[in-house]
């Protein structure tokens, strides 16, 4: 559920050496042996918005929790979008929902209802005095998020599901904004983030921004960013004098993409927005990706340091081969030292690796992937084995099959999340323990519009289970789109 920067132009950047001075000396706090293994991933010429592990729900959200996120798909314009849902488990009373999209010139947004559905709400936009208004769900995104918007995990090039270009749509708050001009050059907004009355402004002009927020009990910060091809830039500060700093920056040589990004900063600045989600005050991440005949190659190195002594470091390493169209083997490498989270205890070392296998023909496609990490090195003492196979087929009319068995060990304390693909949003769901899953899904053509059924049975393999949670659970959906008149 992470985004990723932009596809560089091959615009020249250079870090002066009072920035690298600072940065050797984040890492030397964060950790100071991981720092050989930074170094390793740019040796080694790859990168990491696409070298996961596995998903995570966002830092706000309580761990070993269930997590649904809603895609920021767009509908072509003049399009209305109709949809019911029902979900539920074996001896409970079912969740019902509705939703309704629409996009239009002069009308568009999205509302959603029903009990106990955490993507309820939606947003409406509309035009007005010669720029555009949002009312109702919001998570906007100023700069680099340090201000508003979410600031980025290290290992994140940005949020995921904050601002107007994000994959998912965010649930930062509630409330109006307005914005003026093709690239925002003013916006202000004014609702409830974080429990609190928030209201702001932010001015742009030729990729130098200048914003501002308060709140009802007296609480002002304000941020200066600067956006130019692949460098951006914000330093963000408050009444009190505390402030965080963020540099990025990227190149492009060929098939070569170089990226960097280095904070610094108070520990005691939170942001008034979203304190959950201010990060860590200090980091630095170096990433590079590179692409070839025979496949790509990805990598991360990141440190970063919440307060003295607490803080991580963490590098991903991810090579893919192609063998042809339709085949091709991933194999990744993850090692993490520390705590990702500033409110979760420390996890100190893990070391683990991953292969997926996907291949396709006539219809019928096959992924196997295998993973495991541990607190030991080469995996070993494992606190997360996964073990899952996905068998999609495509059938006429649109209509389809999918099913997707998992095998899984997770140690007591940690958290393992099983990414499923709904109709209308994407589910992290949180097991532990020793189980089996499988899931099956039917799509096609019905009543008018497209429908999706899913169930899925859980099973236990050794770890002691309440019986509720081995119930099988059912999803049905239905959608239509039309075209307004």
């Amino acid at each position: 559920m992470r985004g990723r920067d932009r596809g560089g132009t091959g615009t020249r950047w250079r870090v002066g050496d009072g920035a690298l001075v600072r940065a050797a000396a984040v890492a030397r706090a964060a950790l100071p042996r991981a720092g050989a293994l930074v170094v390793l991933a740019l040796l080694l010429a790859v990168a990491p918005s696409r070298a996961e592990p596995s998903p995570e729900p966002p830092p706000e959200e309580p761990e070993g929790a269930d997590y649904e996120a809603e895609p920021a798909d767009t509908l072509a314009e003049g399009t209305i979008e109709m949809g019911m849902a029902a979900s539920g488990r074996a001896g409970s009373r079912p969740r019902q929902s509705r939703r309704v999209r629409l996009s239009d010139r002069a009308l568009g947004g999205t509302v959603r209802e029903g009990a106990g559905d955490p993507l309820a709400g939606g947003t409406l936009e509309t035009g007005a005095l010669a720029g555009q208004l949002s009312v109702g769900r919001l998570a906007p995104r100023w700069g680099r998020g340090l201000l508003l918007g979410a600031a980025a995990d290290p290992w994140s090039a940005r949020a995921g599901d904050r601002g107007a270009a994000a994959p998912f749509r965010g649930r930062a708050g509630r409330g109006a904004q307005y914005r003026l001009g093709q690239g925002g050059s003013f916006e202000t907004l004014w609702g409830r983030f974080a429990k609190r009355d928030l209201g702001g402004a932010r001015v742009c002009v030729g990729g130098l921004g200048l914003g501002a927020l308060a709140d009802r009990a007296g609480g002002a910060q304000a941020g200066l960013s600067f956006e130019r091809g692949d460098a951006e830039h914000e330093v963000a500060f408050d009444r009190a004098g505390r402030w965080r700093a963020e540099a990025a920056a990227g190149r492009t040589a060929g098939p070569l993409r170089l990226a960097v990004r280095v904070r610094g900063g108070l520990a005691g600045f939170r942001s008034l927005a979203e304190p959950l989600r201010s990060g860590p005050a200090r980091a630095v991440a170096l990433e590079a990706a590179r692409e070839a005949a025979w496949g790509s190659a990805h990598g991360l190195g990141a440190l970063w340091r919440f307060a003295p002594g607490l803080g991580g470091a963490r590098l991903v390493l991810e090579v893919e081969r192609r063998f042809n169209q339709h085949q091709r083997l991933t194999v990744g490498f993850e090692e993490r030292h520390g705590t990702q989270r500033e409110d979760a205890r420390r996890t100190g070392f893990r070391q683990g690796a991953w292969s997926e296998w996907r291949g396709a023909r006539s219809g019928v496609a096959l992924a196997v992937r295998h993973e495991v990490l541990g607190a030991q090195r080469l995996g070993r003492d494992a606190v997360r084995t996964v073990t899952a196979a996905r068998l999609d087929v495509e059938g006429p009319a649109g209509t389809g099959l999918r099913v997707t068995h998992s095998v899984y060990r997770v140690r007591p304390g940690e958290s393992l999340y099983l990414a499923e693909a709904a109709a209308d949003r994407v589910v992290l769901r949180a097991v532990t323990g020793t189980g089996r899953r499988t899931r099956v899904e039917l799509r096609g053509p019905g009543a008018g519009g497209f429908v999706r059924a899913a169930l899925e049975v859980p099973s236990p393999t050794g770890t002691a289970r309440s019986s509720r949670a081995l119930r099988p659970t059912w999803t049905l959906d239905w959608t239509r789109r039309a075209r307004s008149r």
